[in-house]
């Protein structure tokens, strides 16, 4: 079925992906007459319950059928969640021009050379503010301020109408182009706006300010430091390396995303440090403790980070002891505050020091409070707002803000992933939602998994397995010697002798069934053993220990 065609025509915009959480998947498109723009194509990591998979990415089957029509791909900045699908989707589209700032071209052909795909892709350089036009579209790149550099807002003017991409941002008058936001003001048909800092009052913190206070705090300590932040967070890195000079500080990084992205920040001048600064996890030990300073992932408590090996010691060269302070250099993301408790608990028990954003202000959000969202508005003056990148009730609190700001209830809209709307001479109607069910990433695994492997899983982590081994005579089909198990996750098989006894006469009760029914006909199978081994174990297991590990009966 085709989507994007309407009888009415119109500019289509897709909310593709992304729209109901904070820091996932990101992927918006729009689509004019036969011509396709993809604003951003990002990816979330997992929940607790999508056991063994990596990322998350945005489902593209109806761009992929639509893919001689995509003109570009517009990327508003190089955090993961806006471009880390790129080498997942790039072949499937196509290979479409990429237009982006210099630093998220950067992370992107990284991740593209792991794919061996950098060569087939090419890239258009926004370095600031620009204009130009794709097919019947009017792109405007708008430098913004985030937490990351070469950050912008995209304006995207048509025929029937125009939308506003934010982007993450924060007000930062000395950084933004001012200009040319108010420029477009009373032009916008419709703003997607970015809902991270709903519900926290006022402006977003200077960054100096944050680094200020973080650089008194590191001045007076005087033991190692260790301080967690998002690896993307390219300025920040700088400020801390900067003042890891200033106080004669070594610098240790601890993740292998940090170590990308400085490899990345350095070779575009983003960074511009001596590597005399640098020393490596396993020279800590040939200094003092007060001349150490470590970068580390892992602010978010994600399980395989740096930080979160050091709180489990499991990290092979950094072991957590008294005297270390751990500077938590990062917001908590709506969702991940149970993880980073837990994270935060076992550094402390490890008689470490611990410093966050509600005890100093050593943090300064790169999205923008409620001050900034207002200000922003009132340099626009939209027609219509789209509040996107965060949970529906987060999304809903923004209606509610730009409602007391002074807008229409009805122009204010509340959308879901895989919603299309349609641009008609300014106005916007709600259309039909499309695929958006998010594509799963195991290893070199994309979309190889699904709901059924995953229940799986999950019946494995809480329950275990159980194999019954039956060796059967080919001939006589006969059992030969007695059944023998195999627990894994479910019982100690030692203590549990009077269970498995049990579970053995029903392995003998129902071959013995099963090899009368095989006389009688020759349309019994081994599946039927199979089947019936592994419905009659289960019940008696669920009946006795109201466990349900997962039945494997083999038949050899």
């Amino acid at each position: 079925m085709n989507y994007f065609k309407r009888k009415d025509g119109g500019l289509t915009l897709c909310t593709l992906s992304g729209t109901n959480e904070t820091g996932g998947r990101n992927c918006n498109y729009i689509e004019y007459n036969n011509q396709i723009l993809v604003i951003d194509a990002g990816f979330s990591f997992p929940g607790q319950e999508m056991y063994g998979i990596d990322y998350l990415i945005p489902s593209i089957k109806e761009l992929k059928a639509k893919r001689k029509n995509i003109k570009a791909i517009l990327i508003t900045h190089g955090h993961l969640d806006h471009i880390g699908a790129i080498p997942y989707i790039i072949e499937d589209l196509g290979f479409p021009p990429i237009y982006a700032g210099p630093f998220a071209i950067a992370i992107m052909k990284e991740k593209l050379i792991e794919k061996g795909l950098d060569r087939r892709v090419k890239f258009v350089e926004i370095k600031d503010t620009t204009q130009f036009k794709l097919g019947d579209f009017d792109i405007q790149y708008i430098t913004t301020t985030h937490s990351i550099p070469d950050s912008f807002s995209i304006f995207v003017k048509s025929p029937e109408g125009s939308i506003f991409f934010s982007g993450d941002y924060k007000i930062d008058e000395e950084l933004m182009d001012i200009e040319a936001l108010n420029s477009i003001k009373g032009k916008v048909d419709l703003a997607l706006y970015d809902s991270t800092n709903v519900y926290r009052e006022g402006r977003a913190l200077p960054e100096q300010t944050a680094v200020q206070t973080t650089r008194e705090i590191i001045q007076k300590h005087k033991g190692r430091i260790i301080v967690a932040a998002f690896a993307s967070l390219v300025t920040r890195l700088a400020s801390m390396i900067k003042i890891a000079q200033e106080t004669n500080r070594k610098v240790v990084l601890s993740g292998r995303s940090l170590h990308t992205t400085m490899r990345v920040a350095r070779y575009y001048k983003y960074i511009d440090v001596n590597d005399s600064i640098f020393i490596t996890e396993k020279q800590i030990k040939n200094y003092p403790d007060d001349q150490i300073m470590i970068l580390s992932t892992g602010s978010q408590g994600e399980r395989y980070a740096a930080l979160n090996r050091i709180a489990l010691g499991e990290h092979l060269y950094i072991k957590g002891k008294p005297g270390d302070l751990v500077i938590m250099s990062a917001s908590e993301v709506p969702g991940n505050e149970e993880k980073i408790g837990r994270m935060t608990d076992l550094l402390i028990r490890q008689g470490m020091d611990l410093i966050n954003n509600a005890e100093a202000s050593v943090h300064s959000s790169g999205h923008g409070l409620q001050e900034d969202m207002k200000i922003l508005n009132s340099m626009l003056n939209p027609k219509y707002i789209m509040p996107i990148h965060g949970s529906l009730t987060f999304r809903y609190q923004s209606k509610k803000n730009y409602i007391n700001w002074g807008h229409n209830p009805n122009d204010i809209l509340l959308t879901e992933d895989g919603q299309t709307w349609t641009l008609n001479n300014s106005n916007v109607k709600r259309g039909i939602k499309v695929e958006s069910k998010p594509i799963l990433i195991d290893g070199l695994g994309v979309g190889d998994i699904g709901d059924i492997v995953l229940k799986d899983r999950a019946q494995l982590s809480q329950y275990g397995m159980f194999c019954v081994i039956l060796n059967i005579s080919q001939k006589t089909k006969q059992l030969l010697g007695r059944p023998r198990f195999i627990s894994r996750g479910f019982v100690y098989m030692k203590t549990s002798q009077n269970l498995l006894k049990e579970i053995e006469n029903i392995v003998v009760d129902v071959h013995r069934k099963w090899l009368q029914e095989m006389r009688n006909s020759r349309k019994v199978t081994e599946q039927l053993l199979y089947d019936e081994l592994e419905r009659n174990i289960a019940r008696y297991i669920r009946k006795k220990t109201e466990r349900e590990p997962i039945i494997l009966p083999v038949i050899i």
